[in-house]
């Protein structure tokens, strides 16, 4: 009932003013909506307008239809209902449904309490819940290390769930392909650094990898939590000199650290920014370098990575100098 009022109240405050014609729509949102939505930090007013009145029109779609009315003309979506006070919306709902404006409010609310209550109802966890869905990573850091015996991606992502009790989660890993066709089934071993337990692992053809990952407790919607993984690459093959992130889900920032060998420096590194994913199979086409510091690293940041893009680092490594 809490978590119900909470969402109400987000509710409550997006029918003020202008409703959902309001300036600054991202803003406005509170945290349960924002995940009911999987509304993030980094989506556009636009677009956080289309996807509310989406939600909203097919979370009142069994409502009467005066309840309908009500929460349409309220939130400003209805024909004729863009105005600029809450007041004015009052006022039009209760010359349609021929009342007067205090039954009119009365009606207003009672249609958002149910609407509350309808979204709350649709957000219960359940035990076949998809571990892909109802959450997004806020925020993603990875090092690369290759002056290891083998080499060692170090993950740590901060993620937020979107659903009431969220408590199994994916993780995915390709090691991308050489080109040669020297690579063939790879190995890869994963251990949960904290915050994960590790449930199941498989392979999914010669080179994906997926694992199952158990939360310590389930997450209520709008909570975070940071958790960290390690894998490493355990064949003692080559691997492709770059380093992509692929976003399956909304990531709102993310940052990438390689650590190189201090006997095998390479000739050179470059980001990668917002390349499609066929691109990386083409051959290296450098960018401007980024030095290396002191401790034979290269770091570099991403804001708010689109779904669909890869972005990283690669580099010419050490035995292709002249």
């Amino acid at each position: 009932m809490a978590q119900e009022d909470g969402l109400l109240r987000e509710l409550t405050t997006l029918r003020r003013g202008w409703g959902l014609e309001a300036e600054r729509l991202r803003s406005r949102l509170g945290p349960l909506v924002s995940g009911w939505c999987e509304i993030h930090r980094t989506t556009s007013d636009r677009d956080a307008r289309r996807v509310l009145r989406e939600a909203i029109s097919a979370a009142i779609a069994e409502f009467p239809a005066d309840d309908r009315l009500a929460v349409n003309i309220a939130l400003g979506i209805a024909p004729g209902a863009q105005h600029a006070l809450l007041s004015d919306r009052v006022g039009v709902l209760a010359e349609r449904l021929r009342v007067s404006e205090r039954t009119a409010r009365r009606r207003i609310d009672r249609s958002f309490a149910r609407l509350a209550a309808e979204i709350e109802a649709g957000t219960q966890p359940g035990v076949d819940a998809d571990p892909d869905r109802g959450w997004f990573v806020k925020r993603l850091k990875a090092l690369v290390r290759l002056d290891t015996a083998e080499p060692e991606l170090i993950e740590e992502r901060e993620i937020v769930a979107t659903r009431e009790g969220l408590c199994l989660i994916s993780a995915q890993f390709t090691v991308p392909r050489l080109g040669d066709g020297r690579d063939g089934e790879r190995c890869v071993a994963a251990d949960a650094q904290h915050g994960v337990r590790i449930r199941h692992g498989e392979r999914e053809g010669l080179r994906h990898f997926r694992w199952l990952l158990d939360l310590p407790r389930p997450l209520a919607r709008g909570e975070s939590h940071t958790y960290s993984l390690v894998l490493r690459i355990r064949d003692g093959k080559p691997i492709r000199p770059s380093y992509t992130f692929l976003p399956l889900v909304t990531c709102e920032s993310f940052t990438v650290r390689v650590r190189f060998d201090p006997l095998r420096p390479p000739r050179a590194v470059w980001r990668l920014d917002r390349v499609a994913p066929s691109v990386l199979t083409d051959p290296p086409q450098p960018g401007p370098d980024l030095p290396l510091d002191g401790a034979g690293e290269v770091a570099q940041e991403f804001t708010a990575p689109q779904l669909g893009y890869a972005y990283g680092l690669r580099w010419l490594p050490a035995e292709d100098i002249p």
